[in-house]
């Protein structure tokens, strides 16, 4: 009897769920993090990692070949960890300095109408120049004047900067070498213009991070959008590992991550491959523009197409966020996750907080607060209200509308505005939705049983935000009065 109970232990200790529970708490073994510390260990941690970003076909070769060398540069030489990312980042930035493609293609459109054919990448590079060469002296003046306007206010005055050369852009004369440089260069600043904020703000604050490498740390090598995951050297000196055995973890923290988001890119491989291949299931911009020209699907491929939206959404958010943490954490510094269990949410502010992390962190960060410690200090309801929707609405609206501004370089102001008509409407839905969220007297306990707290409570914050999305456009296709007879349709309405 015994000798069988002996022999079954090996096979039991190798069951799938055995193995699933010893992968999870890899970072928490005094084996792997030993090895993880050997120079074995780094080689086959950063061979792994490398691995696994090509097999998951996230990433350009290009981007792939200098994320690897950044974080093999780093592995190597510890000691010039901040030399290697702001040098990769610059490079980075010279190379593609614009977060969506529509300011390229307008340079490209801009270039093509001069009478000298010069390369693009000649603009560019001027305009990255002057916008480094801008960011090294607001930088300086900041910490040269700390009570003068700049100091005190420097995001306003990023935000004000920006407008004036998006205006000055505007009532130039189009289609010459001034108006070419000048929406490159407001590309640019647009593109890093959070990523300054936030420098701007560690300049006032304790950390000795030298300004050249703050001002050069304007887009990351790590990549990602105008939203900077990680923010700043401030933000990142805070999760660095402080001895070699913290940073083994946070290198296993990192390899776990990546792991999980590829198993989350072959899952959307696998959405993707149901819904438009077997399901025939149509995008949701497609229904809407369709049932707009009076020629709907029905009303179950309607539904179907929306839930589909949501959940599909929420997994490319996530391998995003995931691959860009990772590379931040192979790095040694052990940041939070962008994406972290959305659908645990049990109310409208808890999901904001956990779909995209650095997202809210810029809102709260540069409208929530400054608005929360100034206005209604005396009533506390209206002061969250208010700080609410200056961040949730107002910051929200401006920083798609920022990114943006290409648009009236290409078409007439009202035809240009018309575009974020629908960013609006979205921005006014999430401010209103998160304010009442907040405000609610009623938050959910677990006396009120499963139903009431495990299931009800989710499944609202999945209706609000799958009809959210309705409006989550910025093609300028669709009005939002067809956006709205599409969500009432929906109901037979």
């Amino acid at each position: 009897m015994s000798d069988s109970v002996q022999q079954s232990q090996p096979i039991a200790s190798f069951s799938p769920w055995h193995l699933r529970n010893a992968w999870l708490k890899i970072d928490q073994n005094p084996n792997a993090i030993e090895f993880a510390q050997s120079n074995r260990g780094i080689f086959a941690l950063h061979a792994a990692f490398i691995a696994v970003m090509a097999l998951s076909q996230q990433f350009s070769n290009s981007a792939l070949a200098l994320i690897s060398l950044a974080i093999i540069g780093v592995a190597i030489l510890p000691k010039y960890r901040t030399l290697i990312i702001v040098f990769a980042s610059v490079f980075y930035l010279l190379l593609r300095p614009f977060r969506v493609d529509g300011w390229s293609n307008l340079l490209s459109a801009n270039v093509a109408e001069l009478p000298l054919n010069l390369s693009p990448y000649i603009w560019q590079f001027s305009a990255v120049g002057a916008f480094l060469c801008f960011a090294f002296i607001f930088l300086k003046c900041i910490n040269w004047q700390k009570t003068t306007w700049i100091s005190k206010r420097p995001v306003l005055n990023l935000i004000l900067i920006w407008a004036s050369c998006a205006i000055i852009a505007l009532l130039a004369p189009q289609q010459g070498y001034l108006s070419t440089f000048l929406w490159t260069f407001t590309g640019v600043f647009v593109s890093s213009l959070w990523f300054l904020a936030y420098a701007a703000v560690d300049e006032k604050s304790k950390d000795q991070t030298p300004i050249i490498a703050r001002s050069g740390f304007m887009r990351p090598f790590w990549g990602g959008s105008a939203t900077p995951i990680g923010k700043s050297f401030g933000y990142l000196n805070k999760f660095d590992a402080k001895n070699q055995e913290e940073l083994a973890v946070t290198r296993l923290k990192a390899i776990k991550l990546i792991v999980w988001a590829l198993l989350l890119t072959a899952l959307m491989h696998t959405m993707e491959m149901v819904a438009r291949g077997y399901l025939n299931l149509p995008v949701l911009q497609e229904i809407i523009l369709a049932h707009a020209d009076g020629n709907p699907f029905a009303t179950g491929t309607n539904w179907s197409s929306l839930i589909y939206n949501y959940f599909l959404d929420l997994v490319v958010i996530a391998i995003w966020g995931h691959f860009i943490v990772a590379v931040i954490r192979m790095i040694g510094y052990r940041i939070p996750r962008n994406t972290r269990n959305p659908l645990a949410s049990r109310t409208l502010a808890e999901f904001w907080n956990r779909y995209f992390f650095y997202f809210k962190e810029l809102l709260v960060d540069f409208f929530f607060y400054p608005t929360f410690v100034r206005y209604f200090k005396k009533t506390p309801k209206l002061r969250i209200a208010f700080a609410t929707f200056c961040a949730a609405c107002l910051g929200n609206f401006l920083y798609h509308f920022a990114r943006d501004t290409f648009h009236f370089a290409q078409l007439p102001f009202w035809d240009a505005l018309a575009i974020f008509q629908s960013a609006a409407v979205y921005s006014v839905l999430l401010a209103l939705g998160l304010i009442l969220s907040q405000l609610n007297p009623y938050k959910p306990k677990p006396q009120d049983g499963f139903i009431r707290y495990e299931v009800i409570t989710r499944l609202n914050v999945i209706a609000f935000f799958c009809f959210l999305k309705i409006f989550d456009d910025m093609s300028g296709e669709g009005t939002v009065v067809e956006r709205i007879a599409f969500m009432v349709d929906l109901f037979g309405v």
